[in-house]
């Protein structure tokens, strides 16, 4: 907690120095907006204390949920513009370059900053469109050539996303008319009273095979047990460390999934790939569900032959989709090749009410057709 307290003032201590000190507006606007950045650095605490519940999923109206979110969005984008400007702005005074707009630059800045959040919150909280990919599979068998994977991941239903945008992904992932639909983790940022209504419209996915699901680190953090138990009700199969084959004629496939490495932390089941594949045929295509893909590359050692992931949200804008790619392996969106196996890292679904920003990273409904090598 201090971590977080020490980075949130120093967010806020640069910008007063880089931006509202410098900006030739009265003192009273100044101090307006220094109270005002200074709550947008320390929201997710307040929101703490005045929602009460988890430090993740305060529970509060959805409109203060979004208010705060733009703000803190706000926040964000403001330190990289700053960033880049300041950067900027000691190459030019190295080179001897004098800097007479510095107060149009600002409010440049300002205005910019303002539109890119507006844009992004709103594709934050939006109905994800579909991206669909052919995927070649060796020894695919001929009657699951063309078979429809849907897969939603990082749903991370909490006081900002709710019942009336599950039900719209639910609406639109049915209508691909899936063979089978996977979910690999973050559920829900809550507590099974509060978050129970707001999950319920998963229990309307339909497919062929069914609905697959592993745990992502959220999970844990919201009660493990009584969302599995209540997921499962709702018609949703766990793979923690198992593998189901599906079968159509003469073809097979298997798919399995392993719980995310948070289950340890929490003295859970840890991930074990060697459990999960225990038993199954060496021949037959694998795919497997992890939350997060920083473990791909050891996962590719098992002759995996398509690994589906979450968590990284796509990085969720430029330049920080570098820095989440550095704690994720190296990955953060799209597809990797690993050895012999394929990597897909979904820019997820939606994602966590704390900083839902999306900029060139748009939410996914992600639809696999998959195809004979």
């Amino acid at each position: 907690m201090f971590i977080m307290f020490a980075i949130s003032f120093l967010i806020f201590f640069y910008e007063l120095l880089s931006l509202i000190l410098p900006l030739k507006i009265s003192i009273y606007m100044k101090i307006f907006m220094s109270i005002v950045l200074l709550s947008a650095s320390f929201k997710n605490y307040i929101f703490q204390k005045l929602g009460g519940g988890m430090f993740f999923a305060p529970d509060l109206p959805r409109y203060v949920v979004l208010i705060g979110a733009f703000l803190y969005n706000f926040l964000i984008v403001l330190l990289f513009l700053l960033i880049i400007k300041d950067v900027i702005f000691l190459v030019l005074r190295i080179f001897g370059v004098s800097l007479n707009s510095v107060d149009l630059v600002l409010k440049a800045i300002l205005l910019s900053s303002f539109l890119l959040t507006v844009y992004g919150t709103y594709e934050a909280i939006r109905v994800p469109d579909v991206e669909t990919h052919e995927v070649k599979i060796e020894n695919l068998g001929s009657d699951f050539d063309g078979l429809k994977i849907a897969m939603l991941v990082d749903l991370h239903v909490s006081a900002l996303n709710k019942q009336p945008l599950i039900e719209s992904i639910v609406e639109k992932t049915n209508n691909l008319k899936p063979d089978v639909i996977l979910i690999p983790g973050d559920f829900v940022d809550g507590l099974v009273k509060d978050r129970k209504k707001d999950l319920e419209p998963l229990k309307n996915l339909k497919s062929k095979f069914g609905v697959l699901g592993t745990t992502g680190n959220h999970e844990y953090y919201s009660g493990y047990k009584e969302w599995v138990k209540v997921l499962s009700d709702m018609g949703i199969k766990f793979l923690e460390n198992e593998s189901v084959i599906l079968e159509s004629g003469d073809s097979k496939l298997i798919i399995a999934g392993v719980p995310d490495t948070q289950g340890k932390a929490f003295n859970f089941t840890a991930p074990d790939l060697e459990k999960a594949l225990e038993n199954t045929p060496k021949e037959i295509p694998i795919i497997l569900m992890e939350h997060r893909p920083e473990n791909a590359r050891e996962n590719a050692k098992h002759k995996i032959d398509l690994q589906v992931s979450g968590h990284t949200h796509g990085g969720m804008m430029p330049i920080l989709s570098q820095i989440v790619a550095k704690f994720n392996g190296g990955f953060v969106k799209g597809f990797y090749e690993i050895e012999n196996m394929k990597l897909y890292v979904s820019k997820g679904t939606s994602l966590w009410n704390g900083f839902p920003m999306r900029l060139l990273d748009p939410s996914e409904i992600t639809l696999f057709i998959l195809r004979k090598k």
